[in-house]
């Protein structure tokens, strides 16, 4: 770990002076260049890695599509924190994600309007370096370097369950939730009859299962001759489940589930699929997937399910071997 941490620290380079971005997958690093850093008594040395990613695809994707780019706070956690902190020195705007978060009362995401994603962007891109390290390995496997290198390191911005002893993560959350309730609260004003809607929703009469929001629609799901039929073999693993996900903040984990079991109810040319949930919630296209669509009724009726994924985004994939694989980004 002290190598490849060493390997990132001797690698790093001004976002601006960055000509290529890798294609491979692997660990990415960011440090701070400039001058005051947005956390009060805080400043970052000049070799501190302030966070540790991974990514499965490229880093091309994650740095410069995703991290770096205006309009994609949503999707990610670096600048959302960066963002919460800046809010008052760039009077940044924060808004919801999109409507559906705020129909299914999903309040903890967020994004900016489009002058302060702009603005934001120009602060990363101007006060901040980064570095790669590619490992061209499975998904688990980048995983498991990811998680022990941030153990290692300890970086500030890390404020999941990777880096448990970050004494800023509490500060850094308050300023999200400020961000976010902001957020809504302009949402609420703009369309009150947004929030009364969601509310009636959400009364203890009403099933858990209708207060989920999900990308495909019911129309076209009640015409597919295989909708349900794979719902028994998610219950019968169920428990299995459950425990994975009370345990996938540590690492990813697996489920090998019977192709005998699929194979008895179904007849499709592919069973794989991927699935993602965020604060219990799909938020992934699974309009084309029968099985992912089971998967996701299972798991949206398990009380154990909803408890556990509070505040999380978790993956589902199965790959073409019948394994299911749950981790959390």
């Amino acid at each position: 770990m002290n190598q490849i941490i060493t390997s990132l620290k001797n690698d790093s380079c001004p976002y601006k002076k960055i000509r290529k971005f890798s294609d491979e997958p692997g660990i990415y690093a960011l440090f701070f260049t400039g001058k005051d850093f947005p956390l009060a008594d805080y400043n970052p040395q000049k070799d501190e890695i302030i966070y540790i990613g991974k990514t499965e695809s490229s880093q091309a994707n994650r740095d410069e599509k995703t991290h770096f780019t205006s309009g994609k706070t949503g999707s990610s956690t670096i600048r959302r924190s960066l963002g919460a902190l800046l809010k008052d020195e760039l009077s940044l705007v924060p808004i919801p994600r999109n409507d559906k978060d705020f129909d299914a009362g999903r309040k903890s995401f967020f994004k900016f309007d489009e002058p302060s994603e702009d603005k934001l962007t120009k602060w990363m891109k101007d006060n901040l370096a980064l570095s790669f390290y590619a490992y061209e390995q499975p998904p688990s496997e980048i995983d498991v370097l990811e998680t022990g290198l941030i153990a290692e390191a300890k970086p500030l911005l890390n404020i999941d369950s990777k880096n448990p002893d970050n004494p800023y993560a509490r500060i850094i959350k308050a300023a999200r939730k400020a961000c976010a309730d902001e957020a809504n609260q302009i949402m609420a004003q703009k369309e009150p009859s947004r929030e009364t809607s969601r509310e009636t929703s959400m009364e203890p009469s009403m099933e858990p299962v209708k207060t989920k929001v999900v990308p495909f629609r019911t129309d076209s799901v009640n015409a597919d001759k295989n909708e349900h039929k794979y719902e028994e073999i998610f219950k019968t693993a169920l428990p299995l489940i459950e425990t994975a996900i009370a345990e996938v903040a540590i690492r990813k984990l697996s489920i090998q589930l019977s192709q005998e079991d699929f194979k008895k109810v179904g007849n499709r040319q592919s069973y794989s699929f991927n699935l993602e949930f965020s604060d219990g919630i799909v938020v992934n296209d699974i309009g084309g997937s029968a099985v992912a669509r089971d998967l996701a009724r299972v798991l949206e009726q398990s009380e154990n399910f909803n408890k556990n994924l509070k505040d999380m985004h978790v993956k589902f994939r199965m790959d073409k071997g019948f394994v299911l694989w749950i981790s959390q980004q």
